[in-house]
């Protein structure tokens, strides 16, 4: 039943516009409203599950969220903090695995036949989830490219949350124990 709804809204053809401007707009709104969100900071743990949703939710824009994390370990116990921004990283970062599972079949209509496509699909299938976990592990900006990749392969979704869900968590308690350091 999940499948047949997510697979009905997701291969409407507008679809991938809508995505592509939600994330548009949140990507305008954290520079428009960056007031807002260093104010945020200030509505504690649902202050940092936003600005990490935010943050991960635009493409190839990336706001300092994990400022926020290092902020909220010198407040809170980090391990709260770290699943808090974990919860809202991997949400938001649903977003683009989203915009590449809604988008495959232009890009497989292009490039199935291509053999750099067809190699990266297969090193993607056998090693996936060891790239997903080591990228949103280790801070870099590319990670929004593994979430396209990611949807246009078919990757379960469920397993795409899961293992961001425990990378970024890994990387967050780090980020949280340093704040709890200079508490």
């Amino acid at each position: 039943m999940k499948k047949i709804i997510l697979s009905s809204i997701s291969s409407h053809r507008y679809f991938p516009i809508t995505l592509f401007l939600v994330s548009l707009i949140l990507s305008l709104s954290a520079f428009l409203f960056k007031d807002f969100f260093a104010q945020a900071k200030g509505l504690g743990m649902l202050g940092i599950f936003i600005i990490n949703f935010v943050s991960s939710a635009t493409f190839f824009v990336s706001g300092p969220a994990f400022l926020t994390v290092i902020a909220g370990g010198s407040v809170y116990p980090p391990l709260l903090v770290a699943l808090v921004a974990s919860l809202g990283a991997s949400f938001g970062d649903l977003v683009s695995f989203a915009f590449g599972y809604s988008s495959r079949h232009v890009a497989l209509k292009k490039l199935e036949k291509h053999v750099l496509f067809v190699s990266l699909e297969n090193i993607f299938k056998r090693y996936g989830s060891i790239v997903i976990f080591m990228f949103a592990l280790l801070p870099n900006p590319f990670f929004d490219a593994i979430g396209l990749v990611a949807g246009v392969f078919k990757f379960s979704w469920t397993k795409f949350f899961i293992i961001i869900l425990l990378g970024r968590f890994a990387r967050f308690m780090l980020l949280a124990q340093i704040g709890a350091v200079f508490r």
